[in-house]
């Protein structure tokens, strides 16, 4: 396959994806844009470039990009990549082109960037409510061992969510707080009754040799279900459906919250992927699916099913929420910010910090406030 270079300015439209996320971050420098396999990609060192990270290396097809709080790991050949130790399953394989590794435009703009900046994301609200969504419920058990049903389990996670949030100053609503059943579209209308909200549906998997928490954001218009197992819709739908209005919140949020899981439940990271729920489809405020773990694995199971681990689950839960909450809506005091902005990205905190949005720290106009996803807190 012949390879085309061509180098834009941020003011050239090569395609709808690389413009909205040039005009995101309208201070940065160039791009250079490589095709490949009929869609645009960049190199990783060009990543590296614009994000001012200080050390880029790649060893073999391994590449790393680090500073003093962030960090991107990447192996061409793949189609996962780690961003400050959380794991990303790619829309679109990373590959290598001659002496480069390169990811795709989408990655970069629907990952890398809402990912590293959540404070950037446009038309970001400040959260009033939060919908949580027990998964299952009624005469639908969902999964279950001999430990219990995930109906049970997700029910008393959200709860315990419940409770820490409004401890916190939120206004919760439930799709279910019973054992009741809820069909898939009863949930979706009611989370689209609430402005200056967020979905979160929480549930356990259960597969043989399983284990570990993963979580699942909208897929974008354009790319295929990355899911371990599709079942609820064909991984050939790519149409736009009405979440997708929010796709940079949408994968903020679940990062924030897997995040918080992670650092907090030293659980195994099966990754953040991609895919059409319908609960996911069809919400129009930022939304998340959430897999606690595995009732069918010996170990996980048991954990599972004692209410200790279920009360931390689910204030990681709520805690990953303020987080987000605080990144997409933290904004620097002081007259300088907007000089310095055009110097540096923000970057230098994690979202899984306690950041008070309504009391940011102040930091040298040099080096302003900000925030980017991490595992660790």
């Amino acid at each position: 396959m012949s390879t085309r270079r061509t180098k834009h300015r941020w003011l050239v439209p090569l395609v709808a994806i690389v413009v909205s996320l040039i005009a995101a971050v309208a201070l940065a420098g160039d791009w250079t844009v490589v095709r490949e396999r009929d869609r645009p990609y960049v190199t990783f060192a060009n990543v590296a470039q614009f994000y001012q990270f200080p050390e880029y290396t790649r060893v073999s097809r391994t590449v790393s990009l680090r500073s003093e709080r962030r960090a991107i790991r990447a192996q061409a050949g793949t189609s996962e990549l780690s961003i400050n130790g959380v794991r990303f399953f790619t829309n679109f394989p990373l590959i290598s082109s001659g002496e480069e590794d390169l990811i795709s435009v989408m990655d970069v703009s629907k990952i890398i960037e809402p990912v590293l900046r959540p404070s950037r994301i446009p038309k970001s609200e400040k959260i009033e409510t939060v919908v949580l969504d027990p998964g299952h419920g009624g005469t639908d058990q969902g999964a279950s061992s001999s430990w219990g049903s995930e109906k049970s389990f997700t029910l008393d996670v959200a709860l315990q969510a419940r409770t820490q949030l409004m401890r916190a100053g939120y206004r919760v609503e439930m799709t279910r707080a019973t054992d009741v059943a809820v069909s898939l579209e009863d949930r979706v209308n009611f989370a689209n009754r609430f402005p200056h909200a967020v979905f979160v549906s929480i549930h356990f998997n259960s597969s043989s040799g399983g284990n570990g928490v993963e979580s699942y954001a909208l897929a974008p218009e354009g790319v295929v279900s990355n899911l371990s197992s599709e079942h609820h819709v064909s991984a050939a739908d790519v149409g736009r459906h009405a979440g997708n209005g929010q796709d940079a919140q949408n994968i903020a949020l679940t990062a924030s919250i897997h995040a918080t899981v992670l650092s907090r439940l030293a659980a195994v990271d099966r990754g953040i992927r991609h895919s059409r729920f319908h609960v996911l489809r069809d919400v129009k405020i930022p939304a998340v699916l959430f897999e606690g773990g595995f009732i069918s694995d010996p170990a996980e199971g048991q954990r599972i099913a004692t209410s200790y681990y279920r009360q931390r689950l689910g204030a990681a839960i709520a805690q990953g929420i303020q987080n987000y909450n605080a990144a997409v809506n933290y904004r620097a005091g002081g007259a300088n910010f907007a000089v310095a902005k055009t110097n540096l990205p923000p970057h230098t905190r994690s979202i899984t910090e306690a950041l008070g949005a309504d009391n940011p720290v102040e930091q040298p106009y040099h080096h302003p406030p900000s925030i980017s996803i991490s595992a660790g807190e």
